[in-house]
């Protein structure tokens, strides 16, 4: 939706009047019906179609080329948003620097170091604004740590908790993160079920990182992981 604006196409004509409405749209023609009744034939730009056929037809490099000749940002835009549903993070890489989307681009450049296809999928649903599914991805692949660190970037804490609770793993991993986040926030701890794992459990910050950075390397090493190229 954040691209939404970017890819629309805007054509001005006089000839239409205030009240014309559009009869039909097919391929690149539009016809018009005038205020007066008559129909008025209006061509468009014919590269979105060309686009499209060209992502149909899996023809990725040849969709980036077809931008560049044309150098349009709405068809760039277009592009982005393609490439992201079909998960062509090179693709997209290249239409977001195009349109100087930033951070969108530092966000593809993030998901392309994930180790695994799994992790990939998990962030491209949150960039579709589903964490419920990011999460199902996730905990479907064993990837349960990568699952409570999510929930924690979204202040889910509740469920980062339970997730803990459930695996019997990280249960103080999340404690410290939140305890981390209070500290910065200047906040109390207010949510009981908290407040009472914090009085039984000693938080041990080198171990809650030896942890963390040994889940990354376990992640890195599982059958099939690699970086997306």
């Amino acid at each position: 939706k954040e691209l939404l604006h970017k890819t629309k196409y805007t054509k001005t004509e006089s000839d239409f009047g205030k009240a014309a409405k559009i009869v039909l749209f097919t391929g690149s023609k539009c016809l018009v019906r005038r205020s007066d009744g008559a129909l008025v034939t209006v061509a468009t730009s014919p590269y979105p179609l060309m686009l499209y056929d060209l992502i149909n037809a899996g023809e990725w490099d040849k969709a980036t080329r077809l931008c560049r000749f044309i150098k349009d940002p709405s068809v760039w835009a277009t592009l982005a948003a393609m490439a992201m549903a079909s998960k062509e993070l090179n693709c997209a890489e290249v239409a977001f620097a195009a349109i100087e989307e930033v951070d969108k681009l530092q966000f593809v450049l993030k998901v392309k170091q994930i180790p695994t296809e799994e992790g990939r999928s998990a962030e491209l649903a949150l960039y579709r604004r589903k964490p419920d599914e990011a999460e199902t991805i996730l905990i479907q692949a064993g990837l349960t740590y990568r699952a409570i660190k999510m929930n924690i970037k979204l202040f889910r804490w509740d469920r980062a908790l339970d997730l803990a609770l459930q695996n019997k793993q990280h249960v103080d991993t999340v404690l410290w993160y939140r305890r981390e986040y209070l500290r910065a926030a200047g906040g109390e701890e207010l949510n009981k079920r908290f407040k009472d794992l914090f009085d039984e459990m000693p938080l041990d910050e080198a171990s809650i990182e030896a942890n963390i950075a040994n889940e990354k390397v376990k992640e890195a090493q599982r059958p099939g992981a690699k970086r997306y190229i």
